[in-house]
């Protein structure tokens, strides 16, 4: 295991071998967070190749922030936008994985760590995603008063289950519910805007647009539409 600062210095290699990319290579260590509480916002160019990154969900405060965002599902490979981060305390280790077209590393006790609060799509846009995906599985069923664009494709297969009527749950998929709530249909898809919301104590039922939602009780996490 290599130590604190060597691990350091090689992140600042990796910075500077590649200045284009330096946005993604950005991590809370280069813009001087050395405790935890710390929020901002780092902007990540489409096409950026991530920095090195430590951790999974909770990564070391040198991690790459964009790197980190890719990893945990925040947004698709390469498509970039605004990332929302805050600082927290550091962890005795960092488990490593493999997912979303990311790879991060193992490490020990490290002294601050960051983890991602929030997502945009580049300037304002709208976010592609498929008819299977719910804000659950795109990692921004935490952040409830944050509003999301998504772009549902258009879509022949048959609808998948969701639950609500508005609120829905957070697991059920996004575009079915647009589709339910009558703002899309499969064959032209189309955009969305959700806002993530809080604990609901039912989730209600109903058959509109060729999709029946179903009832279900208390869930900590749903959505609307705006």
């Amino acid at each position: 295991m290599i130590s604190n600062i060597c691990k350091t210095a090689v992140a600042a290699l990796c910075v500077m071998s590649g200045p284009a990319l330096a946005d993604w290579s950005t991590s809370a260590v280069s813009l001087g967070h050395t405790a935890p509480g710390a929020t901002g916002q780092v902007e990540c160019p489409p096409g950026g190749t991530p920095g090195l990154v430590w951790g999974t969900g909770t990564y070391t405060s040198d991690s790459s922030i964009c790197g980190a965002a890719q990893h945990y599902g925040w947004f698709p490979t390469g498509s970039g936008g605004t990332v929302n981060y805050t600082t927290v305390p550091g962890l005795q280790s960092y488990q490593g994985s493999n997912q979303n077209g990311v790879t991060t590393s193992d490490y020990g006790a490290w002294g601050l760590s960051f983890q991602i609060t929030g997502y945009s799509p580049p300037s304002g846009g709208y976010q592609q995603i498929t008819w299977n995906d719910t804000i659950d599985s795109l990692g921004h069923g935490g952040s409830p008063g944050v509003t999301y664009r998504y772009a549902c494709a258009p879509n022949n297969a048959p609808p998948a289950t969701i639950w609500g009527v508005g609120p829905y749950t957070s697991d059920s998929p996004i575009c079915v519910a647009a589709q339910h709530f009558g703002l899309i249909n499969p064959g032209g898809g189309g955009n969305v805007t959700v806002i993530v919301q809080g604990p609901q104590q039912s989730y209600g039922s109903s058959s509109r647009y060729g999709v029946t939602s179903l009832q279900y009780p208390a869930w900590d996490r749903s959505y609307s539409f705006r």
